[in-house]
């Protein structure tokens, strides 16, 4: 016949290392159950406070992109009033994201593209300083140096030339940057840094026609200023 269960009493438990163990583990757990519950449930809070802002994050730059499309859609059919507020919506609502920093720059290369150099300025200016697609600010800096070069103020186009070279993607794009910034130096008066980058493009391309073509003219434009 099975005996009935032994009850254990709390000399033998403080008697096995144990069971002590035990035992004091499930007191502190009752002693600090309110205490867990309520760091368990900000930790839960934390939680889903991140996955709503994650997901909110997610749903606002699609939204950007959308904009950013639509307003495409009006440049591609020369609507540029129209592309340029669209733009500008999208730098107003959501004027720190990837969108935000892309609108800026299209509504820049529409004032450009019109010759109005000076409205176009001081949006690719904003795009600098927040972007980091290296693809797109190698262009902007490049447009930035055309427009001080418009302006003859030629150590700000060199600056903003050098900075487009440095952002290049692509070694046909950097040896045309460079010819363009051997250009600059011919108009500043530079002859020894003119020829320098030229002869390292055409070292560097030359059974390219394009590059000995550009380079020629640079040659010619050199023996007319600083002859």
């Amino acid at each position: 016949m099975l005996k009935p269960k032994r009850k254990i009493t709390r000399k033998e438990i403080e008697k096995d290392p144990f069971l002590e163990g035990i035992y004091s583990l499930r007191q502190h757990f009752e002693n600090k159950k309110q205490q867990y519950l309520k760091i368990g449930g900000a930790v839960i809070t934390v939680i889903l406070i991140t996955f709503f802002v994650n997901r909110n994050s997610v749903t606002n730059q699609n939204e950007a992109d959308h904009g950013v499309g639509i307003g495409m859609v009006y440049l591609n059919k020369g609507d540029y009033q129209n592309a340029i507020m669209q733009f500008q919506q999208i730098v107003d609502e959501y004027s720190n994201t990837d969108a935000g920093y892309n609108a800026t720059f299209y509504i820049g290369k529409i004032y450009f593209d019109r010759g109005n150099y000076d409205l176009a300025l001081p949006h690719f200016e904003r795009f600098i300083s927040g972007s980091n697609n290296d693809f797109i600010l190698s262009s902007v800096y490049e447009l930035l140096s055309a427009i001080y070069e418009s302006k003859d103020k030629f150590d700000e186009a060199i600056s903003y030339q050098q900075k487009s070279i440095n952002k290049s993607i692509s070694k046909l794009g950097n040896a045309f940057s460079k010819l363009r910034l051997a250009k600059l130096y011919i108009l500043n008066k530079n002859k020894e840094l003119a020829v320098k980058y030229m002869d390292e493009v055409l070292d560097a391309h030359e059974d390219n026609f394009e590059i000995k073509k550009e380079y020629d003219f640079l040659y010619g434009l050199m023996g007319g200023v600083l002859s």
